[in-house]
């Protein structure tokens, strides 16, 4: 009996270990959640072209966004939105093995004529946060092009409908660096109370504007430029937001709710491939 019970208490150890080397190898271990917080990378997009000439890290060409979502289908990643991960810790909604979140900041119209398609085409989902004015112009620009315009409400509203895409809010008419104004920062004319009435006022037209061309109202507030004062996380929080992106190079290990407004994003260079910024620079493994 004694060896019985000396083999069973080695069979237990040795199954202990690897559940715990396991956990050193792979993030998205339960074992690992429980000790380092749930991971969740998010990637930063901004535009999609063709153009070589106008490549860089803001805008990438449509077949290296393609190649991005192979190596993630390919590797078992799942696509959420931000709402998702909100009704994980608020309401215990299951989320799948591995998650993770794809963003467009300033909502151009190349989102709608590159992105969307190949999303639909893999069964992704994305999170698009346009500036408020910029849709507004867009509803009565002339001529336009994948190069340079913006989303009409209409196009947003059209892929948010299609169950793909997350509308968050990036402000109405705060991104831009011009003198002291730095997005959604203090200026430093300003008093904290004159700052808190302009930020508030400005994130309410947005949300507005939102909810009359898209249906619903954004769960998600997503930094100009990642830039911020001392005071813009709580007046952001006091609008009933569920979550903030920054523009920091971190992954996430969220282990409880506030974490949601602290939600960090990998910037999606031009010049890498999409194994090595996923693997090399995001630190996911494949």
């Amino acid at each position: 009996m004694q060896i019985i019970k000396k083999s069973l208490c080695i069979i237990i150890s040795a199954l202990m270990c690897l559940l715990f080397t396991g956990c050193a190898n792979s993030d998205y271990s339960t074992v690992c959640e429980e000790k380092s917080g749930l991971i969740v990378p998010i990637i930063m997009y901004h535009g999609i072209t063709e153009s070589e000439k106008l490549r860089n890290k803001y805008m990438i060409p449509p077949a290296l966004f393609e190649s991005d979502l192979q190596f993630l289908k390919e590797n078992g990643y799942t696509t959420i939105f931000v709402s998702d991960l909100i009704n994980y810790f608020e309401k215990g909604t299951p989320l799948p093995e591995k998650p993770i979140i794809l963003t467009f900041d300033d909502g151009y119209y190349n989102n709608y004529v590159y992105a969307f398609p190949v999303l639909k085409k893999y069964g992704y989902k994305a999170v698009i946060s346009p500036i408020g004015i910029s849709a507004d112009e867009a509803e009565t620009e002339k001529y336009r092009s994948s190069l340079w315009s913006q989303c009409k409400w209409s196009e947003l509203k059209e892929m948010a409908d299609a169950g793909i895409i997350e509308i968050g809010n990036h402000t109405y008419n705060l991104h831009r660096i011009d003198g002291d104004k730095n997005g959604a920062a203090k200026r430093r004319s300003e008093t904290d109370a004159e700052y808190e009435k302009r930020l508030k006022e400005d994130l309410i037209t947005s949300n507005q504007r939102i909810k009359e061309n898209i249906g619903k109202t954004p769960v998600v507030f997503v930094y100009p430029f990642g830039a911020k004062s001392e005071h813009t996380e709580e007046i952001v929080r006091s609008m009933s937001f569920g979550a903030i992106l920054d523009c920091e190079n971190k992954i996430n290990r969220i282990s409880g709710r506030e974490d949601l407004y602290h939600l960090h994003r990998f910037l999606r260079p031009d010049n890498i491939t999409g194994k090595d910024f996923f693997i090399n620079k995001v630190g996911l493994p494949a």
